[in-house]
């Protein structure tokens, strides 16, 4: 089944400069997304979609800003749903209001954390403080919680990328127990890597979690780029999600149809009936010339 994924609310603690919500691209023209402004509609919207989805995410901007949040997730538990919270964690350095979460019945955890460094962190948040807050919400939740039910999410970047390892020994230090990393889409190449660049670092990274015991995934890199990891590429395994109150319809809508792509090279790879390719926006920065020889490596 898919997960529907809600957000209404337009506000945010962190002005991320790699942010999806505001990056400029032809998906603003060709795609116009449905509104959601109230609890009425969200009501609506759980029970339109029940018998397709068995899963709610609740994102952003920053859903936890939202005083209604904790409302809609009971009523999406009452419906039936299982609960998602994708959220960039400064609110959870309240106590009270962590434990107001999992009185409600969250099933999920989802939290931006883009790096050890907390310099890196605020600036990639663009928000003084913001690494502080974020990492005091995390450490209340794994004090509260089970970890196996937060994931951090590593927004990789030319800014952070050649941290990942350490990063990832941070999160095992912080008691987490799933990670994933997710390419930025981004059309500045000031922010956005080079694949070939990051590719060992990455790699490293991968390999560090699997040894500590941490569950490691990836997300909007080319399958080529993470040679035997391969597996790991949450598009091969994630269900569809049905977006609503955002500027997209749907993920793999937006992957497949409008924001990723395959380059020439890519017919004679031997994973090009499972791969997406990569972001559309990479490919404006860097061409394809550093796929050319990546299919004899898998």
């Amino acid at each position: 089944m898919s997960a529907l994924a809600i957000n209404f609310w337009n506000k945010c603690s962190n002005a991320c400069i790699f942010c999806f919500c505001k990056e400029h691209d032809l998906l603003t023209e060709e795609l116009v997304p449905p509104s959601i402004s109230s609890l009425r509609e969200v009501g609506r919207a759980l029970i339109e979609h029940k018998n397709q989805c068995d899963w709610v995410i609740f994102s952003g901007n920053e859903p936890t800003l939202n005083p209604d949040l904790l409302v809609a997730i009971m009523l999406a538990k009452k419906i039936g749903y299982k609960v998602d919270l994708r959220t960039n964690g400064r609110k959870l350095k309240n106590r009270t209001f962590c434990r107001k979460l999992l009185k409600v019945g969250i099933d999920r955890v989802n939290i931006s954390l883009l790096s050890f460094d907390y310099k890196t962190h605020d600036l990639l948040s663009n928000a003084a403080g913001a690494f502080d807050e974020t990492v005091a919400g995390i450490k209340n939740l794994v004090s509260l919680w089970d970890p196996k039910k937060i994931c951090i999410y590593n927004v990789v970047t030319k800014y952070n990328y050649k941290q990942l390892t350490k990063s990832v020994a941070f999160y095992r230090d912080l008691g987490v127990k799933d990670i994933q990393f997710n390419f930025v889409y981004h059309t500045d190449k000031n922010i956005t890597p080079a694949l070939s660049g990051l590719e060992s670092s990455l790699q490293k990274a991968i390999a560090d979690a699997i040894g500590f015991g941490i569950k490691v995934r990836v997300y909007g890199f080319p399958l080529c780029f993470l040679g035997k990891n391969y597996k790991l590429a949450s598009e091969l395994s994630t269900s569809n999600e049905v977006v609503l109150g955002n500027r997209i319809t749907d993920y793999e809508t937006v992957r497949t149809d409008f924001g990723k792509k395959k380059t020439s090279f890519c017919h004679d790879c031997k994973l090009g009936d499972i791969c997406e390719g990569t972001w559309k926006s990479y490919y404006g920065i860097y061409g394809e010339e550093e796929f050319k020889d990546k299919i004899n490596e898998i």
